[in-house]
């Protein structure tokens, strides 16, 4: 049988057909050749040029595999990396058309790792196995070989997960609600907390119909709508007000007061940086209809719907406590609970909840903080060496001695484990810095005391 015509999964997850349009198997070709150019012509690898993910991946014998293949729902090899290829900065770069009829320039953009390659549909997972597998090992730091471990079963917290949240509140979970990264504020800027989930009767928001879009809308916002959910909502406001659900199209009005209060406050998904053509190849056709996003009165906790995932809830720490992450994870973890006790969610024994994007599969937990190091900072290869060796992911602010570090794993883990693991990590580096600091300070009294004993020596020469 030929090779290419070998899908895993069958026609329970692939076309009966195979990719054949000429122009769609030239831009494939095309965008094979950049990776390996960018292959050749790189640095050797460091923790500071790691190199492309995709480069890394995509070899020619798994590319020439799979080039041909056709998801079930009519997604191919294109749809899975064109975000490597998006149009960036070279104006004069020939343009080209993708087998969608987007038109995008041929040259490969420096992203992140994590965002180099989405999920079009559920089925890419399978049907694309030979270049999803290694991302994800990759992604989520595990090994490079053998079967995947059965991802375990949720576990917001360290206790029975029968409870209801009325018995949580009996447990020990007062501990983990007061878990302060950086009591004295003096190094974590900002802590944010996200989840997602979709929905196991509907396919991606990529492919939903209107009335697809209109029912996903419709069953998320009246669960956070819901009593029970909206109490928790309410945590934190001054009137006791749950929130309120804006359409994306009402976000998106000029000026929004609101939009941007969420990117102050870090809740604000990526909505306005992509061009039309790379909008509707990431979002649909539909795009902007059927999303919004439910916003808690405190402005501490956002629930995106449809925007790449169904759901998106992203919690945040206060502004006069930016570590204080503990409480921003109690809080998402008791409306996720519930949620997940309600409806029925896209999951895999192999990689847990389901999502468009590869690095947020597994228990889908991402947790950020903006941390200052004036120290380590100093150093930022070193830096950056000490998060990668602890699994964690960092990237640069607009400030120098500021860094954006995340966790990389939440797949073949608890969510209970990725937060401990997480927050071990950052208070080893944060003990560091303080190290560092705690020396220099030392450093310089010793400094400024020897230049007062010296004074009296000094006139005593002159006299």
């Amino acid at each position: 049988m030929d090779e290419k015509k070998t899908v895993p999964g069958g026609d329970k997850y692939s076309a009966r057909r195979d990719m054949s349009e000429p122009e769609t198997l030239a831009t494939l070709e095309r965008c094979f050749r950049l990776l390996a150019g960018a292959r050749r012509n790189s640095a050797a690898r460091t923790p500071s040029n790691p190199g492309t993910l995709l480069g890394r991946c995509l070899k020619r014998p798994i590319f020439d595999r799979i080039k041909h293949r056709v998801t079930r729902m009519d997604h191919n090899l294109f749809d899975v990396i064109w975000p490597a290829f998006k149009k960036y900065g070279n104006p004069t770069t020939n343009s080209k058309t993708s087998g969608s009829g987007h038109s995008f320039v041929m040259s490969i953009e420096d992203t992140a790792d994590n965002e180099i390659v989405v999920a079009p549909d559920y089925e890419s997972y399978v049907v694309f196995a030979e270049l999803f597998d290694p991302i994800i090992r990759e992604l989520h730091c595990l090994t490079a070989s053998g079967d995947l471990p059965d991802h375990p079963p949720t576990r917001f917290f360290d206790i029975d997960e029968s409870l209801d949240d009325r018995d949580l509140d009996k447990m020990a979970v007062s501990a983990l609600d007061n878990y302060d990264l950086d009591p004295a504020s003096k190094y974590v800027q900002a802590s944010t907390i996200e989840c997602c989930r979709n929905l196991e009767d509907y396919t991606l928001p990529l492919t939903l119909t209107v009335n697809q879009l209109e029912d996903v809308e419709r069953v998320l916002t009246s669960e956070f709508m819901s009593p029970e959910i909206s109490t928790i909502m309410a945590e934190g406001s001054s009137e006791d007000e749950a929130g309120n659900y804006l359409t994306l199209s009402e976000l998106l009005d000029q000026p929004s007061p609101l939009r941007a209060q969420l990117a102050a406050a870090g809740l604000l998904l990526p909505i306005t940086e992509f061009a039309i053509h790379d909008a509707r190849r990431l979002h649909g056709k539909h795009w902007t209809y059927g999303r919004g996003v439910y916003v808690a009165a405190a402005g501490d906790l956002a629930a995106w719907v449809n925007v790449q995932d169904h759901l998106r809830v992203i919690s945040r720490t206060t502004d006069n406590k930016p570590g204080l992450i503990g409480r921003a994870y109690v809080r998402l973890a008791k409306v996720m609970r519930l949620l997940d006790q309600r409806l029925q969610f896209r999951k895999d024994v192999k990689l847990g909840f389901l999502s468009s994007r590869p690095y947020a599969i597994g228990n889908t937990l991402k947790f950020t903080v903006i941390v200052k190091f004036p120290e380590l900072s100093k150093e930022r290869d070193h830096l950056k060496h000490l998060c990668v060796v602890r699994g964690l992911s960092v990237s640069d602010t607009p400030r120098k001695d500021t860094f954006k570090i995340a966790n990389q794993q939440c797949l073949s883990i608890s969510e209970i484990q990725t937060l401990q693991d997480f927050l071990r990590a950052v208070s080893n580096i944060l003990v560091l810095e303080k190290e560092l600091t705690l020396n220099n300070s030392l450093r310089i009294a010793s400094m400024i005391a020897g230049i007062f004993r010296k004074k009296p020596n000094s006139k005593g020469l002159r006299s």
